[in-house]
């Protein structure tokens, strides 16, 4: 890998229903880019929150090589597009 980015990204939407983390993953080892991350979830109370679909809130922490960076976000981008989720936050940390 040449130079590493560290990047944080927040989303809302139905992360656990829709198996986002999931879905990147296999994205992102499809693509061949060179890339990592690891996610946390917040998921309001899940029985009340699955009723009433309320969304929950992944933060993820990737490790992205510089010349993938703009690929990444494209493509975390068009999953979300896709699932109906929003990116509340992209950043380079």
């Amino acid at each position: 890998m040449g130079k590493i980015k560290t990047v944080e990204v927040i989303v809302r939407g139905d992360i656990i229903e829709k198996n986002i983390i999931l879905k990147l993953a296999n994205r992102l080892r499809d693509s061949k880019l060179r890339a990592d991350f690891n996610a946390s979830i917040a998921v309001p109370p899940f029985l009340e929150a699955s009723e009433k679909h309320y969304p929950s809130l992944a933060v993820l922490y990737g490790a992205v090589d510089l010349e993938d960076l703009f690929q990444f976000k494209a493509m975390f981008e068009d999953l979300c597009c896709e699932e109906e989720c929003e990116i509340i936050s992209f950043k380079e940390l």
